[in-house]
């Protein structure tokens, strides 16, 4: 299953769930993807895909300001599920393909 398209993320945080947008392009074998949460998207950068596994890192405007997220998941079928980390420690975080 191809992680590209339009995902809607639900982050576990000690402040109450947020909510993102996570937006993958694939062209010719290479991926791009953008990370909308409180703000305007950010690109991703660092971006790496194993099959139905990536990973990644964002700057993201957070409840308690702008920070740096890095992300890991897999993807099964229309669902995304991993962890991100923060300079506070590492959450939960679960997406639907929309």
């Amino acid at each position: 299953m191809s992680i590209a398209g339009k995902w809607n993320l639900t982050l576990n945080s000690p402040l109450g769930d947020q909510n993102a947008t996570l937006d993958v392009s694939e062209s010719a074998g290479a991926y791009q993807a953008t990370l909308a949460g409180r703000g305007d998207p950010n690109p991703v950068e660092d971006l790496k895909v194993d099959g139905s596994k990536l990973a990644f890192a964002a700057d993201s405007d957070t409840p308690v300001g702008r920070m740096r997220l890095g992300f890991e998941g897999e993807v099964t079928g229309d669902a995304l599920n991993g962890t991100y980390s923060t300079p506070f420690g590492a959450f939960k975080f679960s997406g639907t393909r929309a």
